[in-house]
């Protein structure tokens, strides 16, 4: 978390559109197996009037797909869980994961660009990606970021009063240090 000193400009978890990948694949695995098995229910009730139907089997069959679907969704589910994005009036940090975490931390001071990535499934559902750069060519992404139009103008409002606000404090012209410019007109003078 943040010092003690340090305000607190946004904290979120990461958007619910991290779920999508995980419902297509369970779809894409479950919707063509399901009409199959509905069109061999069908043939073997037609073939087998006498109305005994194995389904068991049948059914057995969708488990690793289903399975593997699971374990996808339990792991983004976690992830979700346990995301953090906080920006700081000082710092931005971002982590993720469980078992597996990775974390990473980038004074405001030290972020040289700022970049906006919204793909068209993002743009309908409210999520996007921020790239940060920073000085020495660090670099990462906050993916599955909610709304992040707001975000990436906060992050560039809060970058830029962090600027602002050091520079004034640290640079402020004072009287005896304010000169007027010297202008040389010697060389619009006549040469003898």
């Amino acid at each position: 978390m943040a010092a003690s000193t340090e305000r607190v400009v946004l904290q979120c978890k990461m958007h619910r559109g991290i779920f999508i990948l995980p419902a297509i694949s369970v779809l894409t695995a479950a919707v063509p197996f399901l009409a199959f098995y509905w069109l061999m229910s069908s043939v073997m009730t037609s073939l087998n009037p006498s109305g005994l139907k194995i389904h068991l089997p049948w059914l057995l069959m969708l488990l690793p797909g289903l399975g593997v679907g699971l374990m996808l969704f339990l792991v983004t589910l976690i992830e979700y869980l346990k995301s953090e994005i906080v920006l700081t009036e000082d710092r931005l940090k971002f982590k993720v994961g469980w078992l597996s975490v990775g974390s990473t931390e980038m004074l405001l001071s030290k972020i040289e660009t700022i970049t906006l990535f919204e793909p068209l499934l993002g743009r309908l559902v409210g999520y996007g990606t921020v790239a940060v750069t920073g000085t020495g060519g660090t670099s990462f992404r906050l993916r599955f970021l909610p709304n992040p139009q707001h975000f990436h103008r906060l992050l560039q409002t809060t970058v830029n009063n962090m600027h602002t606000s050091r520079s004034s404090s640290n640079h402020a012209p004072t009287q005896s240090s304010v000169q007027a410019p010297v202008y040389d007109e010697s060389r619009y003078m006549p040469k003898t």
